[in-house]
This record gives C-alpha cells, structure tokens and sequence, in this order.
C-alpha cells in the first residue's frame, strides 16, 4: 500500500537510508530534513511523500519525494526514492515511480526530472531510471566533485 507519509515513518526511512550504504550522512540528513519540513509544516507545498507500507507488519519499506520545480508550469522534481534492501527486487521502486507519475498527470505535470551521481555504486540506480522510462538527458562532469558527474534524467508524462 502506498500512503501519505507519517510521523512513524521517519526512523524507518532513516534507517533504510542508511542500509542502503548508497547515501553519506550529509544525504541522509537531506532527506530527513525535508521529510521533517514536510511533517511539520501543513502548509509547505514544495515536497510530496509518501511511503511504500509493507502489508506483512504494516512498517514503511520505502518512500518516494517529490516536488514542483519553482519557476515552471508543469515540470516537477523527483528529489528521493528508496527503499528498504531487505526487499529490493520486488518491484517497490517501480510502484512507487508509478504513483508518482499518476499522481503528477492529476495535477497536469508535462515533465518529471531526476538527478543523480555519476559514481560507479549509484549504477544500480540510474539502470533503475532507465527500465522505468527515464532517458539521459545531460551528464555535467565533475559536478558534485571531481570523478563525481551529475547525470540529469527526464521523462514526460
């Protein structure tokens, strides 16, 4: 099941983020600070999450963010998707995608951008943007840092 974010899932989110071992701390504090501004602050309309519930123990497995990019009509941010090792493979980041993007057709979105690292342990994740339709659409060397590019996916829905 895939609902709204709840405070009870912020732990478990962290703590998927972290047994991932893909993500720093400075990238987990992110995620989490933006999911503390989306649980605390009813009015913020910058990010949309909602996690991925494990219908076992009913226990987030994993959560999707994303956004409206400022200054656009219709073009909007994926920000984070994760989920829990413990059950990769079973096509949770795929479900969650999907939902994503029929929830942005709702709100007339045309186009839905992802941003990543070039380095060679998030090759996992860019394979994952492209089975779900995603396709390259720039690659900035040594954005992040050198030997870090910054791979920018798009796709329109």
């Amino acid at each position: 099941m895939i609902r709204k974010l709840i405070k009870e899932d912020r732990d478990l989110i962290k703590q998927l983020l972290i047994d991932t071992k893909n993500f720093n701390d400075e990238e987990i504090n992110i995620a989490l600070e933006l999911i503390d501004i989306y649980l605390d602050d009813e009015k913020q309309d910058d990010y949309t999450i909602y996690s991925y519930v494990n219908g076992d123990d009913g226990k987030a497995a994993g959560y999707i963010c994303y956004g409206k990019r400022p200054m656009t009509d219709s073009t909007y941010d994926l920000y984070w998707i994760a989920v829990d090792p413990a059950v990769h493979g079973k096509g949770i980041g795929s479900k969650l995608i999907e939902f994503m993007e029929d929830d942005l057709k709702k709100n007339k979105a045309g186009l839905v951008l992802i941003e990543t690292s070039g380095l060679e342990n998030y090759s996992g994740e860019r394979k994952f943007y492209e089975k779900n339709g995603y396709k390259v659409q720039t690659i900035i060397k040594g954005f992040y840092r050198k030997g870090d590019d910054l791979y920018i996916y798009h796709k329109y829905i």
